[in-house]
């Protein structure tokens, strides 16, 4: 079983936690930097996403991103901003659906990395199309490699394969989430030594060009 939740992207001198509408949620620090931008987890399904974004860009006065996680395997990214920078994709859709089809249009996702882009300016962070590009698309691609190597190992009966693509599988996607944090330019250092999401910033820095 895995993740389902938010993972909620905000500049704010108060813990994150504590801000509406998280206050009285169970929600836990994920990740902190000293310039105070926080990642907080938010176990359970998600509400109204977009009006949840809106009212943290109210109370905090600046860009906020929410990653809407389903069980480890699909994020859909909201993202917005005092400005209207306003961004929406899915790391790693399902099959046949929207989403999936939107990673295949390069001229819409190619906008939508624009948008980002601009939207990481507004954080005070200036980052190249390119990079943002790839981090958006990264998952679905390797996601389905994954689906490949899993495939092949258990026609050919290689336990140990299967066994290392399951592996590599847990969390999956919040892995490219932090990516994508990353490449905006806020990777954000676990608010816990030891804790799971410092094991999981640990691979996306393993994973770093």
């Amino acid at each position: 079983m895995g993740f389902t939740g938010l993972l909620i992207l905000a500049r704010a001198e108060a813990p994150l936690t504590g801000l509406d509408p998280l206050a009285g949620l169970d929600a836990e620090l994920a990740g902190r930097r000293d310039d105070h931008w926080q990642l907080a987890a938010v176990a359970g399904h998600a509400q109204d996403t977009p009006a949840w974004a809106a009212a943290l860009v109210d109370a905090t006065t600046a860009p906020v991103l929410i990653a809407v996680v389903e069980d480890s395997d699909t994020a859909l990214l909201l993202a917005d901003s005092p400005s209207g920078h306003r961004w929406i994709t899915v790391l790693n859709a399902p099959a046949d659906s929207a989403g999936r089809a939107a990673v295949a249009d390069s001229r819409a996702m190619t906008a939508i990395a624009e948008t980002a882009v601009a939207w990481a300016a507004e954080a005070g962070q200036t980052v190249a199309t390119e990079p943002v590009l790839e981090a958006l698309c990264a998952a679905d691609r390797d996601n389905r490699a994954a689906d490949k190597a899993f495939s092949h190992a258990l026609d050919a009966r290689d336990f140990a394969a299967t066994d290392e693509v399951i592996r590599n599988q847990i969390s999956f996607i919040e892995v490219y989430v932090l990516r994508v944090l990353a490449v905006l330019g806020l990777a954000l250092p676990a608010a816990e030594a030891g804790s799971w999401w410092a094991h999981l910033a640990s691979q996306v820095e393993t994973h770093s060009p």
